[in-house]
């Protein structure tokens, strides 16, 4: 019997073994870029992966590949760089794409949606990094893994009532423990921004709520597009969007509660 559940486990171990090889070494490097700290490398590296990001929407939107679209993703990135309101690079980007679309009428209209989505939450993350340093990424990220991880042992387990038509697999009792988890992690690391225990439950709640949708969102292009993942350049994991996805909607919520609520003083964070 224990042969058998041994054997059982290797198989599916070894099924899945590109995908742990690739999830440890994407953990190893990202603790190295968050031990390491350095500002310019942390631009760099998100401003690569929004490029590929981009590239992956075009085929999610069913766009043509076009060099215009990675000129302006990347200007509007360099421009983050030296500004306080990344957003607003973003922005400007999206102004002068629709003032040219309006004045030729050479382009479809959804030829904009790379640049609302990934681009504008790309430069929440960047946002949130200015704002509390390496510091506001390692909350962030805690919270969506530990919702992710939440919602996929909670569905394996108390998981029966189905979460929504986009994702049959998700579930309402999975995405409960998923939050759950998500928001007990976040609430410790955000008392730490926060000053405040309640407050930080509340921040936590926010975000970890928006990056189930973040996945949701993805899972419902993807379907619209009728691709299994976003990109291959993963092995076992897919695209830059299907790891990114949730942390892009949550980043957007994190940032806006930053926004809207006094929680954070430069002294607050490392």
């Amino acid at each position: 019997m224990k042969d058998a559940e041994n054997g059982s486990v290797k198989k599916v171990f070894s099924a899945d073994k590109q995908r742990y090889v690739t999830g440890v070494l994407l953990i190893v490097v990202l603790v190295l870029i968050l031990l390491i700290n350095s500002k310019i490398l942390i631009w760099f590296v998100l401003g690569a992966l929004l490029l590929l990001s981009i590239k992956e929407s075009l085929a999610l939107y069913t766009l043509e590949t076009a060099l215009h679209f990675y000129i302006l993703g990347a200007l509007g990135w360099i421009g983050a760089y030296f500004t306080e309101n990344p957003l607003y690079c973003g922005l400007i980007v999206l102004l002068l794409y629709a003032s040219y679309i309006a004045y030729s009428k050479k382009l479809p209209l959804k030829v904009m949606l790379p640049f609302l989505y990934p681009t504008l939450p790309f430069l929440c993350i960047w946002s949130v990094y200015g704002l509390l340093d390496r510091w506001g990424l390692i909350c962030l990220i805690a919270v969506v893994v530990c919702t992710d991880t939440g919602a996929y042992f909670g569905g394996k387990i108390f998981g029966k009532t189905p979460f929504s038509p986009t994702s049959p697999k998700k579930t309402i009792e999975g995405v409960v423990v998923g939050v759950a988890c998500g928001t007990a992690v976040g609430a410790v690391f955000y008392t730490g921004i926060t000053h405040s225990f309640p407050l930080a439950v509340v921040v936590a709640l926010f975000v970890a709520l928006a990056s189930v949708f973040g996945d949701l969102f993805e899972s419902y292009l993807k379907r619209e597009a009728n691709l299994k993942d976003s990109g291959t350049i993963f092995p076992g994991h897919g695209g830059v969007l299907d790891r990114l996805d949730a942390l892009l909607f949550a980043a957007i919520a994190m940032l806006f509660i930053l926004s809207v609520l006094p929680l954070y003083s430069e002294t607050s964070v490392l």
